[in-house]
């Protein structure tokens, strides 16, 4: 079952990818921005709601033992791709927590 949840998984990140591209295509010319944005580990209430209990220990563990992403740190790289010039599009931001090392 883990292995269908990567799969599922891997499958969906590739889908908004392929989508995110498809968009900047089409809606470039119109001077419309897409972008991605994919953070790593943010603190949030997450693993209170993940089924798999391996899975929400692993991102309780992770949100205890390093210094996560806060909302506040995806929202500041939201408003810095927003405010690059109009004829700039930053297609993808990865951010992470230092310490993150998966």
């Amino acid at each position: 079952m883990a292995s269908a949840r990567r799969a599922l998984q891997s499958g969906t990140k590739a889908y908004i990818s392929h989508l995110t591209r498809l968009l900047r295509v089409e809606l470039g010319p119109e001077m419309v921005r897409v972008a991605t944005i994919e953070p790593g580990m943010v603190d949030t209430e997450l693993p209170d709601h993940v089924t798999d209990p391996d899975a929400s220990r692993l991102m309780a563990d992770l949100i205890h033992d390093i210094d996560c992403l806060q909302s506040a740190d995806v929202a500041e790289t939201v408003a810095f791709m927003a405010a690059v010039p109009r004829h700039v599009n930053l297609t993808e931001i990865t951010t992470m927590p230092t310490a993150q090392a998966i």
